[in-house]
């Protein structure tokens, strides 16, 4: 079995057949369902962008806080991490259901951080800002669900081939002593333009 098939997968049928079509069906029915100017400005030639700039900011300080940078490793900055999240919970075949979490998380985030510092998150210290998160994380479902995302995001961006717009100059994989594996996608045949 090569790295690139299934247990069980019929000789031939891949991951990368399964992902694939997965995908396709995936977007095929979620933008079935989409009024026609929505669906224009899910797609990645649009230049859309999914975030306005406050809630970027407020993405963005959270990813810094959940992997900041250390002295001899990356941080969420580092690796491209709100590049890398707006580019993947807009790709074809995303579960809907993941990016409107991520999306409709930031709001109650900034309501929660007022209610308890009087301040939007990104205006809190850290320790006011480790404090909020512990007890979203730990008493709200949509806090650690919306959190457990943000984690697999600044991930995804950490070890992602750089061509997907994380990762940038391969600092997660030098840091963690990464071998890539070859080949490596051209920028023409990476996920969502296959």
């Amino acid at each position: 079995m090569t790295g690139s098939e299934a247990p069980g997968a019929r000789p031939g049928v891949t991951r990368r057949h399964v992902v694939q079509g997965a995908a396709a069906l995936a977007t095929v029915a979620a933008l079935a369902g989409l009024p026609s100017s929505v669906r224009k400005a899910l797609t990645r030639d649009t230049g859309f962008v999914l975030f306005s700039d406050a809630q970027r900011e407020t993405v963005t300080a959270v990813q810094d806080h959940l992997f900041p940078q250390g002295m001899a490793s990356p941080g969420a900055a580092d690796v491209n991490a709100m590049r890398y999240l707006e580019w993947a919970i807009t790709a074809p075949g995303v579960d809907a259901d993941g990016r409107n979490t991520i999306v409709n998380g930031i709001g109650p985030l900034n309501d929660a951080s007022r209610e308890r510092f009087s301040a939007a998150f990104e205006g809190l210290n850290i320790e006011q800002r480790e404090t909020l998160l512990r007890y979203l994380a730990d008493n709200t479902r949509w806090g650690e669900a919306w959190l457990s995302l943000m984690l697999y995001y600044i991930f995804e961006a950490l070890l992602s081939d750089p061509v997907y717009g994380g990762n940038s100059g391969e600092i997660g994989w030098k840091w963690l002593g990464h071998q890539p594996g070859f080949p490596r996608p051209p920028r023409d045949k990476i996920y969502g333009k296959l």
